[in-house]
């Protein structure tokens, strides 16, 4: 499992780069693979992100990205409570 802090950089690479739909579909699956172990494949989080990414698109990987820095935020003081 990839961090989300690796896939936020990784979405704002992309971004920054002329936009790559493969380097697009690789991350979205690795996003969403990341989101499922961590919060379950029916949260929230989880089901918007498969929703709102189906597109190959720049808006989607953006939306995806709020969507992974919310779940980073939300996540956060349970990881360092580890």
């Amino acid at each position: 499992m990839i961090s989300l802090t690796i896939l936020i950089n990784s979405a704002k690479s992309i971004l920054s780069k002329r936009f790559d739909a493969q380097a697009f579909l690789s991350w979205q699956s690795s996003a969403l693979v990341t989101l499922s172990n961590l919060l379950g494949p029916l949260h929230y989080y989880t089901q918007n992100f498969k929703l709102l990414t189906s597109e190959k698109t720049e808006r989607s990987l953006l939306t995806g990205e709020g969507l992974l820095i919310a779940a980073r935020e939300m996540t956060a003081p349970q990881l360092q409570a580890i």
